[in-house]
This record gives structure tokens, C-alpha cells and sequence, in this order.
């Protein structure tokens, strides 16, 4: 099978995005399937992947960091495209990438997918116009791109059922990004000694970017409210993005300097070492589609503390292989507390969550999509 992929950020970009992208391409060629990843190009970057081809793309002074393609009038994306003759087109974002990936669709009659990975509208801070109007944009946008398509693929039901509140009518399948237990397995690195974290007290991680719309003052201050029995405990915050100085400044604020660690950008590989030295990994996001990252460690035997929210309720059986818990820091540090003083609680928790993980195997993710894309090139 012969498989387009358009996505308007990949490599080196880190998100969550790119890391479906790049599993799912992976796994799927694993599979035998022919993969091409169409994406913006960006400046100074070489591509080690030979099934990448890039987009000519301007960057905005807006968001330097994410270029914008533009893909019209080049032949030799152009001839690319046609050589390859995909079966099916699946498109990550309902942008400009996504009308592309639609335009040769129609063009050569080909099946077009969407993965709604983003809720659009919660972002809508990143752009300088009045809220409202942008969150009206973004239903509208994901309403329109979502109905044109032969079926839409989502990362957990509560985004299926959001998505149905905006009017879709398009099959909706739901399909989670898979974890790569390979990368969960290979032997692990110490990292307290990079942040100066003492051997011997416990550590929270989190991963994922530091961004506004992840919750993280509510981490920090749910950090903050933990027991005198943990008061030696450390936070270690993995990932890069525009709320450092804020983190920063409300860790100082609160006395914590000292215990909450910012890693910024790391690899795929150190990332997994941040989240294998931790006891316990914290989740407050109240926007994320799935919550990649709670997988990851749970495929490491880290018991997650989420806050309760759609993407992870598909996800985290709470007092299982997690704890669920209201989004407010004194709900939060409770649930963070039981897993932390109790070793037995918390063993029992690690059991099962690798248990758990192992059901989101990248491998059996990308089956799913296979079959759903035999199902729509049989018509």
C-alpha cells in the first residue's frame, strides 16, 4: 500500500504531532507499506529519513519555530507526488498542508483521511485576535475540512464526540498514536546527577511542552502543597516551549527553585531516561487529544497522576494502573501523596500500567489503520 502523509510540522520540531507522524510512518513501513511524509521545510535542517519531502515554506515572525508552507508551483514536489501515485491521503491538520493533501486526493481519486490531533480551539491564545472569534474559526475550520473527508481519525472517543458537537458527519474511527515499547526497553541513563537531584528522594516528572495550555501552574502549585514527608521531593519538568519564564518565575515565587528542574528540548531516547528515573509521573493537561506522553511512562512502569480529562479517562484505569483526581493543586498533590507514600500502592500501580501500555503497542495502532484504509480503498 502506497500511503501520503501531509503534516504541517515534522522534525526537528518536537510535539506531540510529530511524534504520531513519525511512529505511525515507522510502523507502517515496518509493515511492508510504501510512506511518504510531505511537510514544510525548515531552514537549516537536513533530513535523515529518505521517505521525507519537503514543502517550500516561509517563516512567519509570529512563530518563527513553525514554518508555514506553501506548496503551490513546485514541480519537483509536484513530480514527486505523481511518481508515487498514493492509495490513500492522509492529512494531519485541516491548514494549509490539509487542503493540499486534499487537492490530490480529488485530483487522482483517492481516499482522504484528517487525524484531528489538536483541539484547535484551545489555542486560540497563540493568535492576536479576540478569542471568541478565533474559537468560532477553529469550529468552523474543523467542522468544513472534517465533512470533505472520506473518514476522520481521532485519538480518543471524547474527541469523536467534540467533533460531533461541531456538526461532523463523516465516519469517525478512533485510532490512539501507539507507543514504541522498543524505546521503552533499551537500557536507560542516569540523569538525577544532570539536575543535581539527591539518590534516594522521590521525583515527579512530567513531559511534554511548557506551554500555557498544559496546566502547568496548577502542577506546580500542587507541588508545592505536598505533605512535610515529601518535602525533599523534586519535580522534573521535561520538554521546551513559551511558558519557561513563567514556570520559572512561579517556582521562585513559591520557594521551590531548588526542587523544580526545566530540562528543555531533549531527545526521544533522554526523555525516556528522564521519565525511567522518576517514582511517580504527573499529568494536568486539560486540552491534550490523548496524552502520548502518560503512555510513555506507563510503558516505563511509571504510575501516572492525572488530572481527569478526556484524554486520558480512554487511558488510565483510575486505582488500577493510575490515579484520576479533579483539576485543582490540593486534588492533585492528594493523588500525588498516595502514590508517593505508599510503596506497595505504588508497585502494584506500575504492574498494571505497563500492563496497559502494552494494549497501545505502536505496532497494533498501525494494524488499526490499515484496515481502515483498506476499508476506504475498497470503496
Amino acid at each position: 500500500m502506497r500511503i501520503a502523509l501531509f503534516t504541517e510540522c515534522y522534525h526537528p520540531i518536537v510535539n506531540g504531532v510529530v511524534v504520531s507522524v513519525s511512529t505511525f510512518a515507522r510502523e507502517l513501513a515496518k509493515q511492508g507499506h510504501d510512506v511518504r511524509i510531505y511537510a514544510p521545510s525548515f531552514p537549516g535542517h537536513h533530513d535523515s529519513e529518505k521517505n521525507v519531502y519537503r514543502l517550500p515554506s516561509i517563516s512567519l515572525p509570529t512563530s518563527p519555530r513553525y514554518p508555514l508552507a506553501i506548496p503551490f508551483g513546485s514541480y519537483l514536489y509536484s513530480r514527486s507526488f505523481m511518481a508515487h501515485q498514493p492509495d490513500v491521503v492522509h492529512a494531519q491538520h485541516p491548514f494549509v498542508t490539509g487542503r493540499e493533501a486534499r487537492r490530490w486526493a480529488r485530483r487522482l481519486d483517492r481516499p482522504l483521511l484528517l487525524t484531528y490531533h489538536t483541539l484547535i480551539h484551545a489555542y486560540a491564545h497563540y493568535v492576536p485576535l479576540p478569542g471568541r472569534l478565533v474559537r468560532a474559526f477553529a469550529v468552523r475550520v474543523s467542522r468544513e475540512y472534517s465533512n470533505s473527508t472520506d473518514a476522520v481519525v481521532v485519538p480518543s472517543q471524547s474527541v469523536g464526540d467534540l467533533l460531533r458537537s461541531y456538526g461532523v458527519r463523516r465516519p469517525i474511527e478512533v485510532i490512539p498514536t501507539g507507543i514504541d515499547l522498543d524505546l521503552a526497553d533499551a537500557p536507560r541513563q542516569p540523569v538525577r546527577g544532570d539536575y543535581g537531584i539527591p539518590d534516594g528522594v522521590p521525583v515527579i516528572a512530567y513531559s511534554g511542552r511548557i506551554a500555557r495550555e498544559k496546566n502547568l501552574d496548577l502542577l506546580i502549585r500542587a507541588f508545592s502543597l505536598l505533605p512535610g514527608g515529601l518535602r525533599e521531593a523534586h519535580l522534573l519538568l521535561v520538554g521546551g516551549g513559551p511558558w519557561y519564564a513563567q514556570g520559572h518565575a512561579l517556582a521562585e515565587s513559591l520557594g521551590l527553585a531548588s526542587r523544580v528542574h526545566f530540562t528543555g528540548y531533549l531527545p526521544r531516547s533522554r526523555v525516556f531516561d528522564c521519565l525511567a528515573s522518576a517514582d511517580a509521573f504527573a499529568f494536568a493537561s486539560l486540552t491534550d487529544t490523548q496524552g502520548i506522553a502518560v503512555l510513555e511512562a506507563m510503558a516505563l512502569s511509571r504510575p501516572p497522576v492525572a488530572v481527569r480529562s478526556g484524554a486520558v479517562v480512554d487511558v488510565i484505569r483510575d486505582g488500577v494502573d493510575g490515579v484520576l483526581v479533579d483539576p485543582t493543586p490540593e486534588a492533585l498533590a492528594a493523588g500525588l501523596s498516595l502514590v508517593l507514600e505508599s510503596q506497595d500502592f505504588r508497585q502494584a500501580l506500575a504492574g498494571h500500567a505497563r500492563a496497559r501500555a502494552e494494549e497501545f503497542s505502536a505496532g497494533r495502532m498501525a494494524e488499526k489503520l490499515v484496515r481502515l484504509y483498506a476499508r476506504l480503498i475498497r470503496g
